[in-house]
């Protein structure tokens, strides 16, 4: 299609919402070429994507686009669609939007904090407690072994749990087929769906995942990197089951393959929709390994396969579900401040060392990551909490689980105005 050919008019006419999508894909994979970090994963028609990519299209334009193709939906009357219909044109509204702001402020617009999450991720900024993080750290005083300081402790622990390279390998696997068979036991997983490992070295990740389609995942470990054993557990659960290559998985079945809907064919990690989406892959751990059963696994399973001594699972567990809180929600606080303006950059990274326990190279090079994806661990820490509180702990919480993943669902869905509760 020749850019100069599209205007909103031309797809009102049609009344389709299919061509509003495939449009919509195509600027999101253009986006894409300018934002490394905006779309995870396209496992959508080669076609689309080779047309897309003939030609560059600058952040403006595309913005622009996307207000042609917003306007294009609001002619469509929710009314004269069916419920699945109108699921369908609220969610691309809302990914629609995201797209238009995000490429916005890559053209050079500036926004507010909470105008940036309202738009991007369909949530409102929830004020913190300056002092959320004492009662972590008081934990981790409390167990951690050794004499010195909070921080020095913190590290000589962990690192007395780095899995060794030659063990990497079995420990990996079983962190997968783990999360795999609990996962299985609550919800029926897509026939045909699979999980790949592999191992790699000379790279700057420690562990990176791609969904390929076909319910297909490819999951690649860097050798050369330090990784602690929870980080496998972590790694099982939020990338694989019940986490990312699950919902995919899912929805590739559910709403590409059965409904035709190719705007779930392109996963960008900027969206209302991811809220929710990587707020239930980060809950996935909890679900699938509930009070004790963590550290039972470690004992059981992983340590012994590692070489580590099974008695010391229970506080390793303790350890590291406090440090998973402290990095979650640390991360969003650091966001919140650098996009605020409330943290200069080398405030930041002290805070990075001094509440998430990060030495001064780790601090800076999250600190990096945080300023590349911007409001996005802002979204992760309340997509968690959004749909954690939706889940419950009642005995449909795995009902409730499965119908998050089988989505479509934004974060207004599940609570008031994409607040959690």
């Amino acid at each position: 299609m020749e850019l100069s050919a599209y205007t909103g008019e031309n797809t009102a006419e049609a009344g389709d919402m299919d061509a509003v999508a495939r449009f919509y894909v195509k600027c999101a994979l253009w986006l894409g070429v300018h934002d490394p970090v905006f779309v995870d994963a396209y496992f959508g028609p080669v076609e689309v994507q080779g047309e897309a990519l003939t030609v560059i299209v600058p952040p403006d334009r595309i913005a622009r686009y996307a207000a042609d193709l917003l306007a294009t939906l609001d002619r469509i009357d929710p009314d004269h669609l069916d419920d699945a219909g109108r699921i369908r044109h609220t969610c691309l509204y809302g990914m629609l939007r995201a797209l238009k702001t995000r490429a916005g402020i890559l053209a050079g617009e500036n926004l507010a904090l909470d105008a940036e999450t309202s738009a991007l991720y369909g949530i409102a900024v929830v004020e913190e407690n300056p002092d959320w993080y004492s009662e972590l750290h008081e934990t981790l005083d409390a167990c951690l072994p050794g004499g010195g300081d909070l921080f020095s402790r913190y590290r000589t622990f962990m690192d007395s749990f780095i899995i060794p390279p030659d063990r990497l390998e079995p420990v990996f696997s079983a962190a997968f087929a783990g999360s795999r068979r609990r996962t299985a036991e609550h919800l029926a997983l897509p026939a045909g769906e699979q999980l790949e490992i592999g191992y790699t070295t000379g790279e700057p990740w420690e562990a990176i995942i791609h969904y390929t389609g076909n319910g297909t995942s490819l999951v690649r470990v860097n050798t050369d990197l330090p990784i602690s054993i929870d980080r496998a557990l972590v790694y099982a659960c939020h990338e694989g089951y019940p986490g990312r290559h699950t919902l995919r998985a899912i929805r590739e079945t559910a709403l590409v393959q059965a409904r035709g809907w190719i705007e779930h064919s392109i996963v960008t990690l900027v969206s209302p929709l991811a809220t929710v989406a990587e707020g239930s892959a980060e809950l996935g751990e909890e679900m699938i390994f509930p009070g004790t059963e963590r550290a039972q696994f470690f004992e059981e399973e992983l340590f012994p396969l590692a070489g580590f001594e099974p008695e010391d699972a229970t506080l390793f567990s303790t350890v590291t579900a406090a440090s998973a809180v402290l990095n979650r929600t640390g991360n969003a606080h650091v966001a919140r401040g650098l996009l605020s303006g409330t943290l200069s950059r080398e405030e930041a990274c002290r805070s990075l060392q001094d509440i998430l326990l990060l030495d001064r190279e780790a601090a800076q090079a999250r600190l990096q990551l945080i300023e590349e994806f911007r409001a996005y661990p802002v979204a992760l820490e309340q997509g968690y909490r959004i749909v954690r509180n939706y889940i419950g702990e009642g005995a449909d919480r795995w009902e409730r689980f499965t119908c998050v993943l089988a989505g479509p669902v934004l974060p207004g869905d599940l609570t008031l105005n994409g607040n959690p509760e």
